[in-house]
Order: structure tokens, then C-alpha cells, then sequence
């Protein structure tokens, strides 16, 4: 130890302590060729080919279309809105290609809601509740299936709560209206001269309430005109519909059409 700190020789110290300090400079510069030479090797490596598959770590995003649907990052999937008068469907897929180490799949999109059942004249009556649990289905009955000279024809309406809650219904002419065509021509509606307000009708989960119209076989109009024109003879069909919204918790419903004839003779 006293050597290396005194160095012994013919010359002075400081010329030994000189050639120390240039072989330590030139070690450290070797150790950092060395380094310097794995590091380069190392990043020359050359890439794996993608081959379909989500490397670890790499993430995948859906971002929305503004359409009622997501797209997934390799494949997503798109939701279909139902057709008005029936079911809705929403198809919804996953992205192709998983993705490993912990990244998460985009989730397809979500289909739209579909339309109301109770609209379209030949969807079954049913329609579903503006108000949570209420469900209304309407059914028409004629009292005969022609009705001669002199008769008027009758029908009865019979109103069902298939829901779960209590429906408050508006059952008035003007609300739950009757119409009568001939074809694509409205001849008559329970709408247009009936007298009175509101008539409102609680109905239970899974009741029934019945409703009764009599139509006088006189044409009729928005506005009940003072000129009443009789119907002719001929096949006509009706159509109850109740309007959204009556009251607090009523949805829109529609019977299916019901066919009777006018004639002549019983």
C-alpha cells in the first residue's frame, strides 16, 4: 500500500501518478467500447412480423360514429335500429384479433331501440308503456259481420293492461278513437262530432275494460259539418287507436282492422 501511494523509482512521483491516470482512462475507454458495442448489437435485432395478433401491451379503443354504434379497433360491430311497428334488434360483435398482455377488446356497438309495436294497424295492439310497468293491448269486436237497412253497426273495444302497473286511460270518443274506411277513405271517426271532455278509466295489471261505439252509418269530418252524407252499401273495416300521452303514464296503442259489411235485407 505505501508503494501505490509513494511510488518508488528513479523519477519523480508525479511522472507515476501521470501514467496511473492513463491507464485507468484507458480501461474505462475500452469498457465503454464494450458497452457501447453489446448496446448497438442489441438494437439491430431485427422486429417480429405482425401476423394478425395484438402484440403485449398494445391497445385497442372503439370510438363512437355518432350511428348508434361502436367500431372495435380490428373488426368492430354496428347495432341495427329496429323497424318501426315490431321488434327492435341490435346485433353487436367483438373485434377480431385478441389482444394479449393485459390490453382489453373494444366492445361492439349497441343497436338502437326498435319502434312501437302499437303503431302499425297490423302489429298485434300492443304497444309498449311511456309509463314504467303500464302495457296496453286494444282489440275490436263487431256485434255482427254485415248489418242490413235500418241497423247501425256496433263494436266493442276491450282495453288490456298486460303490463305490471296501473294504466290510466282516457276512454272518450275523442281519445280512443273509433275509425271507419272504406279501402284507403276514412268515412267516419268517433273524433269528430263527439260531445263531452275527458272520461278517464283506471285499469289494473292484467284487467280488462270494455268500451262500446255505435256508428250511425252518416259519413263524417274533422269539424262536424252540418251536411251529413249517408254511407253506401258496400265492405268498410275499423280501427281503435289511443294517443300517446292521454294521460300521465298512457302509451299509444292500435287494434288490429276489423271488417263488416253494409247491405241490404236482414
Amino acid at each position: 500500500m505505501g508503494s501505490l501511494r509513494n511510488p518508488v523509482g528513479s523519477l519523480a512521483p508525479a511522472v507515476y501518478w501521470r501514467r496511473r491516470v492513463l491507464v485507468l482512462l484507458a480501461v474505462l475507454a475500452v469498457l465503454a467500447l464494450l458497452l457501447y458495442a453489446c448496446s448497438g448489437s442489441g438494437s439491430g435485432k431485427k422486429q417480429p412480423v405482425a401476423d394478425g395478433k395484438t402484440s403485449p401491451g398494445a391497445s385497442q379503443s372503439s370510438t363512437p360514429n355518432g350511428g348508434g354504434s361502436s367500431t372495435g379497433a380490428n373488426g368492430g360491430a354496428s347495432g341495427t335500429p329496429g323497424a318501426p311497428g315490431g321488434s327492435s334488434s341490435g346485433s353487436a360483435g367483438a373485434p377480431s384479433g385478441g389482444a394479449s398482455g393485459g390490453s382489453s377488446a373494444a366492445s361492439g356497438g349497441t343497436g338502437g331501440t326498435g319502434g312501437t309495436g302499437g303503431t302499425g294497424g297490423t302489429t298485434g295492439g300492443t304497444a309498449p308503456a311511456s309509463g314504467p310497468g303500464c302495457e296496453l293491448s286494444l282489440s275490436l269486436t263487431s256485434a255482427a259481420s254485415a248489418y242490413a237497412n235500418g241497423i247501425d253497426p256496433q263494436f266493442t273495444v276491450a282495453v288490456t293492461n298486460k303490463g305490471t302497473a296501473d294504466c290510466d286511460v282516457d276512454v272518450s270518443p275523442k281519445t280512443l278513437v273509433l275509425n271507419v274506411y272504406s279501402g284507403q277513405d276514412r268515412i267516419w271517426s268517433s273524433a269528430d262530432c263527439a260531445p263531452g271532455g275527458a272520461s278517464p278509466l283506471g285499469i289494473g295489471p292484467n284487467q280488462v275494460k270494455t268500451v262500446t261505439y255505435t256508428w250511425n252509418r252518416i259519413r263524417s269530418s274533422p269539424g262536424c259539418p252540418a251536411s251529413p252524407v249517408a254511407a253506401q252499401l258496400g265492405t268498410y273495416y275499423g280501427v281503435v287507436s289511443l294517443a300517446p300521452g292521454s294521460t300521465p303514464n298512457t302509451p299509444a296503442a292500435q287494434s288490429q282492422p276489423k271488417s263488416f259489411q253494409l247491405k241490404t235485407g236482414s
